[in-house]
């Protein structure tokens, strides 16, 4: 009965696309079509942890996301394993998606294997994300053990985002092998981005020079009001510092300064 309702409720309105039968189990309506408006109803996609694989994604998903004036405004694929093929399909889809707002695919392996990674999936995520069309406020690119090339091709994507406010880029691999690329396009996200507000780096691992870096990209940022940086190995003495000046009296810092252990790769760092 559910079912039915939500296709003819998406079959009324001419501008806006019709939801696939196959992903009414996961619709989460957000917010309800009122009395003649056409195009105002939201819903959510909650397909985590649901085994959704490329082939999965092919049908009626990508479909769905690459229309425009769809209802959808929040997508989460986290816990799935699409891995950079279908980060590939997610992302060609995106490109022409005007209504997501809240991206989330933690733990996706979007490069696939942290040791071989491939980045042909994540350049086409990053051109989705950052079409001109997008409106995401809040991506979720978390334990994905993105390495400083991976995080650089997606910070990349994101430094002059128009509406981006909030980014989860927390346990992957943002500074290792003594590669700066990583680091560095945090710098510049932080630097160029006017919107971003919260930002989650939990759990990467940082040296002494990216660290300063950080600090430096910090009080050039006048839109930052919540960073969370916990176990990136930096020192109680870096935060002393970071806490000088006005930093803190507009900036939240949410801080543990011991660096878990991911894997083998952070011995490297």
């Amino acid at each position: 009965m559910m079912e039915k309702q939500l296709l003819q409720a998406h079959a009324e309105g001419s501008a806006a696309a019709e939801l696939p039968h196959v992903l009414c189990p996961y619709v989460l309506v957000l917010r309800e079509r009122r009395e003649g408006d056409t195009d105002d109803r939201q819903i959510a996609l909650l397909m985590d942890n649901r085994s959704v694989s490329p082939e999965r994604m092919i049908g009626g998903l990508l479909d769905f996301v690459s229309q425009i004036n769809t209802p959808l405004v929040r997508l989460c694929l986290s816990k799935n394993p699409i891995g950079p093929e279908g980060a590939r399909l997610l992302g060609s889809a995106l490109v022409t998606n005007n209504t997501l707002q809240f991206l989330e695919l933690e733990a996706c392996d979007l490069a696939g294997s942290a040791y071989r990674p491939q980045h042909e999936g994540v350049l086409a995520l990053a051109k989705g994300i950052q079409s001109v069309r997008s409106r995401l406020c809040y991506v979720n690119v978390a334990s994905n053990d993105l390495q400083p090339q991976g995080c650089r091709i997606l910070l990349g994507a994101l430094s002059f985002h128009k509406t981006l406010t909030a980014l989860d880029m927390s346990d992957n691999l943002l500074c290792i092998f003594n590669d700066k690329q990583g680091y560095l396009a945090l710098s510049y996200l932080l630097q160029y981005s006017k919107q971003l507000c919260w930002l989650n780096i939990d759990d990467n691992p940082l040296t002494a020079t990216a660290a300063i870096a950080l600090k430096e990209s910090l009080a050039t940022n006048h839109s930052l009001t919540t960073l969370h940086a916990s176990h990136c190995g930096i020192t109680n003495d870096h935060w002393l510092n970071f806490s000088s000046g006005n930093l803190t009296s507009r900036l939240e810092i949410h801080y543990e300064p011991m660096m878990k252990v991911k894997s083998g790769l952070t011995d490297y760092c």
